[in-house]
């Protein structure tokens, strides 16, 4: 067999969180819910129709003009100012930091993160061979003062400071802890004293159940340290592909010309602008608000039942349920034996930067429904118990 010389980057094989045996239910990824999948089909013939020469064109770098006036509308609402100049279009809030690293970071330069954050972030940090600062959370979210006296302890050793931090500020993904208004303009003020830009990923931001919505940390931004990440993959449908970045106009457009697409999907993005014009967008965005707060409040039951040993704090919006086995638990065991159960979820490992704790499940409630939920968490019950068995025979 030839040898061929792979680089670094492509030494991790695995499967799609899609590659499924046939009756398998997926807990393991933050896709849509099927049956609330919006029909486009007025919004694409008329991008194909009226719209067609721009459509099917290759597009301008920085995304269509209307697009880039309607996201500003979109994020003026919770109190984010922006204009066309601040923003570029990309293929989802994954393309649009990975065009963010490109632009700040070197080999070997750190990254802030949360431990644990979310896995693809890891993986496309991982990419550019970043080392990694990770700080903890607690329930008012992204731990401040841990990172200040990291980053003190860093300038007192004359080493090189971060460029970057990446957070999931609200309904964050996994822990799906929502960080405070009193946090966020912390890390506003780190981020100015220290001289690093905040990456503000925030795809769940609208899908809020209870509670008070607290202002992006954008929205708190005046010195150009924040770039927001947005997407309308988990608001409308991962497959249009359109996300953003909303941030300086010198950095948005240093990050524009990294990409290789030639110009971010046209006919993607004609259907997105009519989305919003119409308000249909907010109208889906409730519907879907009210079914994934259902989706989570039968997860919880199901976990108090089949699984009681674990432990989970219902979040206040989002797609996930991070669940803490006890202690010394082999959760990718666990995951393991689910499979053979029928159910597949993800252990808490890829989430975690460095040290992995071992006891941890992420769990997403948004693809499958009710039924399924209740049956993929009674299967994984019975996996943990047959590990339990294993780890403790009569």
């Amino acid at each position: 067999m030839t040898e061929f010389r792979f680089a670094r980057r492509s030494a991790i094989l695995g499967s799609s969180v899609f590659d499924h045996a046939p009756g398998t239910i997926s807990l393991n990824s933050g896709a849509a819910y099927p049956p609330l999948l919006p029909d486009v089909v007025r919004e694409a013939a008329a991008a194909v129709g009226q719209h067609r020469e721009e459509a099917m064109q290759y597009g301008p770098l920085m995304g269509l003009n209307e697009m880039r006036d309607e996201i500003c509308h979109f994020v003026a609402a919770d109190g984010v100012v922006a204009k066309r100049h601040n923003v570029l279009v990309t293929y989802g809030a994954k393309n649009a930091f990975d065009l963010a690293c490109r632009v700040f970071v070197e080999p070997n330069d750190r990254i802030i993160v949360t431990r644990p954050t979310y896995m693809t972030a890891i993986h496309i940090m991982r990419t550019h061979n970043v080392r990694f600062l990770d700080i903890g959370q607690d329930e008012d979210g992204f731990c401040t003062r841990e990172l200040e006296a990291k980053l003190r302890r860093l300038e007192a050793n004359a080493e090189p400071m971060p460029k970057l931090l990446f957070d999931v500020p609200d309904f964050h993904n996994p822990v799906g802890v929502t960080t405070s208004l009193a946090r966020r303009q912390e890390m506003v003020a780190l981020a100015q004293r220290y001289n690093f830009l905040i990456c503000e990923d925030d795809p769940y931001r609208r899908i809020r159940f209870e509670g008070d919505a607290i202002p992006p940390i954008k929205a708190l931004d005046t010195t150009g340290h924040v770039i927001s990440l947005g997407t309308v993959s988990k608001t409308l449908a991962p497959g249009l592909r359109v996300g953003w970045a909303i941030g300086d106009a010198g950095v948005v457009r240093r990050m524009a010309m990294q990409k290789a697409d030639g110009g971010s999907n046209t006919f993607a993005q004609r259907i997105v602008v009519q989305l919003m014009r119409s308000n249909r967008i907010s109208h889906h965005i409730s519907e879907l608000t009210d079914q994934m707060r259902h989706h989570r409040d039968v997860m919880m039951e199901a976990l108090a039942v089949h699984m009681p040993e674990a432990k989970a704090k219902a979040p206040l919006g989002g797609y996930f349920l991070w669940v803490e086995l006890p202690e010394g638990t082999d959760a990718e065991r666990v995951v393991e034996l689910g499979v053979f159960e029928g159910v597949d979820a993800s252990a808490g490992r890829l989430s975690f930067p460095t040290d992995d704790p071992g006891n941890f499940l992420r769990l997403a409630y948004s693809f499958v429904g009710e039924d399924k939920i209740r049956r993929a968490i009674a299967r994984l019950g019975v996996a943990y118990r047959r590990y339990k068995q294993a780890d403790n025979p009569a």
